[in-house]
């Protein structure tokens, strides 16, 4: 059963093989330390990443930053937005394109619930990244943070 606001699967499919995809990303800082979670699902399985997701039709970025962070339980004031990126997967069977808008955000609270997404979660300073996250992530944490790595 499809959730309002979403389409089929098979034009899902369609969409993503003719145009980039709107997204949004965060960087959640607490007290120095931002939050990663861990992938389960494609594009990006298996790395550690941001909290985000697609913007949806008639939202706002912002809402949109708002509305990811509390499907995993947490809440954040909008620091500023750190950049647009071009988010490319020449692995993906479609070739996916997003387009990310990534904003950096202040921990409000709440404390992260794993999801069929992110299925765990881990707090770390900028300047000790782990291995396994994904690249176009770490290029946008570099650019939030550039004296730190």
């Amino acid at each position: 059963m499809r959730r309002a606001g979403r389409v089929s699967e098979g034009q899902w499919r369609n969409v993503v093989s003719w145009m980039p995809i709107p997204c949004v990303d965060v960087i959640l800082e607490k007290r120095g330390l931002i939050l990663l979670g861990f992938r389960a699902i494609t594009p990006y399985r298996n790395v550690w990443a941001l909290p985000g997701g697609r913007i949806l039709k008639n939202e706002k970025p912002e809402s949109a930053v708002s509305r990811n962070l509390k499907e995993i339980g947490l809440s954040a004031g909008i620091e500023r937005l750190v950049g647009v990126f071009s988010v490319r997967f020449p692995k993906h069977p479609q070739r996916r394109h997003d387009i990310s808008l990534c904003y950096e955000a202040e921990w409000k609270n709440g404390e992260p619930k794993p999801t069929t997404e992110l299925t765990r979660f881990k707090w770390t300073p900028p300047s000790q990244l782990p291995t396994g996250v994904g690249g176009n992530y770490r290029k946008m944490i570099l650019k939030a943070y550039p004296s730190e790595n």
